[in-house]
C-alpha cells in the first residue's frame, strides 16, 4: 500500500530540521525500505519562533525532488503555516490542495473560524498539524466541532502516537493522518508505519488523500 509522509522538516538549510545534504539520501533510503513512496516537505512560515531561508526554498526542493526522483519517491512542496494574528492565510498547499496549519499552544488565534472558512472557500483542505498540542482543541471542545465543519482534518505526530496523548482523538475516531514531523530522526519512517499498523482506520483515510 502507498503511504505519504504529510509533515517533515527534511530540506537541508531551510528551517529548523537537522538533515544534511548528505544525510539527505540515506534519510530517503529509509522512508523507502519502509514503503512510504511519497514525502511532503513542509517548512515553517511565518513561525515566530523559526527561521525559515526563503530564498532557497524553491531551489533545494528541486535538487530534493532530483534526489528523491532517482530513489522512486514522489515529494511534493508544502509548509506549515503557524497561523498568528495575519489578516489572511498565505501558504504553499501540499499538492495544491492541503494547507497544514499550526497554532499557538495556549489560546485559538482571535477570529480563527472565519480566516479557516476563507482558507476552504479558495478549494483548500486544512490540516491541523500536531492536534494533540493545543489545549484549546480538546476532542469534545466547541472549537473542534466548529472546525470539523469546515472540512478541517486532523493531523498527529508519530510520538503523540506512542506517548498516549493522540489516544482521546484516535478513539474518537477523529484522526486523519499520523505524520513523523521529521526534522531528521532515522527511526521515524519505521514508527510511522508501526503506529499506522496499529490504527489501520487512520491508514485507510490517508491512502484516499492522494
Amino acid at each position: 500500500m502507498a503511504l505519504c509522509d504529510f509533515h517533515c522538516h527534511l530540506l537541508p538549510l531551510i528551517d529548523d530540521g537537522y538533515v544534511t545534504k548528505e544525510r539527505f539520501s540515506r534519510m530517503l533510503q529509509l522512508y523507502l525500505e519502509n514503503g512510504i513512496t511519497s514525502i511532503a516537505f513542509t517548512p515553517h512560515i511565518y513561525n515566530p519562533y523559526v527561521s525559515t531561508n526563503i530564498a532557497d526554498l524553491r531551489h533545494t526542493f528541486a535538487w530534493a525532488q532530483g534526489e528523491a526522483a532517482k530513489q522512486g519517491i514522489t515529494t511534493y512542496l508544502g509548509s506549515e503555516l503557524y497561523v498568528g494574528d495575519q489578516e489572511h492565510l498565505a501558504c504553499v498547499p501540499i499538492a495544491g490542495k492541503y494547507a497544514l496549519l499550526e497554532f499557538g499552544l495556549s489560546l485559538p488565534p482571535a477570529r480563527l473560524l472565519g480566516r479557516i472558512a476563507a482558507l476552504a472557500s479558495q478549494g483548500l483542505v486544512p490540516i491541523l498539524a500536531h492536534v494533540e498540542r493545543y489545549r484549546w482543541l480538546e476532542p469534545e471542545s466547541t472549537m473542534l466541532s466548529e472546525l470539523l465543519k469546515l472540512g478541517c482534518l486532523l493531523q498527529t505526530n508519530v510520538e503523540a502516537v506512542e506517548n498516549g496523548d493522540s489516544l482521546p482523538y484516535l478513539k474518537r475516531d477523529l484522526i486523519d493522518l499520523v505524520a513523523t514531523d521529521n526534522h531528521g530522526d532515522e527511526t521515524l519512517p519505521l514508527r510511522l508505519v508501526q503506529c499506522l499498523n496499529a490504527w489501520p482506520a487512520v491508514y485507510e483515510k490517508m491512502e484516499t488523500l492522494l
